[in-house]
């Protein structure tokens, strides 16, 4: 039976039998929320599957206090991770709610739910506030590992932890930590089923971006630049198809791209590659210049960057310069 014709006939006996066909319902609803496609025009129907399945444990656990927490944790989590336009605060807000209703959980079900909690919360802090983002992360981590054995979403969920573990790491300047969380992530990724590795993609391409990142900062230049070949191809493809989601991650791997081609003394390369970053944060400013008119500030500085390593001063003045114009306006 197809999800959706499951979804259909739980919603008729639910309104005969709520309390026996209620959580059925909303868990079926949480798994339509999970469902995970490439193209953003699904994000529409998560959402909608995810709010219902909230409105649902609501509901159960109002009627029936302490047999529905779990689930309304886990109805949060899944409520707070579509990626769709809501607010980081209210992300971070069914987060918290949700680890508040597990943080003493003792059984797996119970234990799942709150590293995923713990991930999503550390998730939204991550880029505004690494140093809060760090201890949640960590906290991801060794629950994910008390849940052992783990699946195969499980193991990517792990992943994903240990991603977000060594971007806080990286930031924070701890690069020996953040090496041996990326490592341990984009080998967890590697180890995993071939289709599960295509369904998170963009999760398996950020831990290869991290990865990369970190090898570059240990001056490991061909070893990192070797590692991005694929993902560059990956995001390359990807991006024709859905720009807005997959254009950034290109533009921070082709920022790494040319930190390894500087430290190659390969002078054209390493410009070649930050100057399409830069075109790919043009583009991104120019169709959402709400989220992005600052990463473009920021990408121009790291041409800016990059020109003035490559001991080309007056180009570098010049991006420099844009930047400042496009911050001002």
């Amino acid at each position: 039976m197809s999800l959706a014709v499951r979804v259909t006939l739980l919603r008729q006996l639910s309104r005969i039998d709520f309390p026996r066909f209620g959580p059925m319902l909303a868990e079926a609803l949480v798994t339509r929320s999970h469902q995970v496609k490439s193209r953003r025009t699904f994000v529409s129907r998560r959402t909608a599957a995810a709010d219902e399945a909230v409105a649902l444990y609501r509901r159960l656990v109002q009627d029936r206090p302490g047999r529905h927490e779990v689930g309304l944790a886990r109805a949060l989590v899944a409520q707070g991770s579509v990626p769709d336009d809501r607010t980081v605060e209210s992300a971070l807000a069914q987060g918290r709610e949700a680890i508040g209703y597990v943080e003493n959980a003792t059984d797996r079900d119970g234990l799942a739910v709150l590293a995923a909690a713990q991930l999503m919360v550390a998730m939204q802090l991550r880029s505004d506030a690494p140093r809060d983002a760090l201890p949640l992360v960590e906290q991801a981590r060794e629950t994910w590992l008390r849940c052992a054995p783990l699946g195969a979403r499980e193991r990517t969920a792990l992943a994903r932890s240990l991603t977000v573990l060594g971007y806080c790491r990286a930031v924070l300047g701890e690069p020996a930590e953040a090496l041996a969380a990326r490592e341990e992530a984009v080998e967890l990724f590697r180890r995993l089923p071939g289709r599960t590795r295509l369904k998170y993609l963009p999760a398996r391409l950020e831990a290869v971006t991290g990865l990369a990142d970190s090898l570059a900062t240990h001056r490991r230049w061909a070893e990192a630049l070797t590692l991005t070949t694929g993902a560059r191809e990956d995001l390359t493809f990807m991006s024709r198809w859905e720009p807005l989601r997959f254009r950034p991650a290109l533009g921070n791997l082709l920022f790494v791209v040319a930190r390894c081609h500087v430290g190659l003394g390969e002078p054209e390369a390493a410009l070649a590659a930050a100057e399409e970053a830069v075109g790919h944060y043009r583009w991104l400013a120019e169709h959402d210049p709400v989220r992005y008119h600052h990463r473009l500030v920021v990408a121009l500085r790291t041409l800016a960057g990059t020109l003035k390593a490559l001991g080309r001063y007056e180009k570098a003045a010049w991006a420099a310069a844009e930047a400042e114009s496009i911050e001002s306006r």
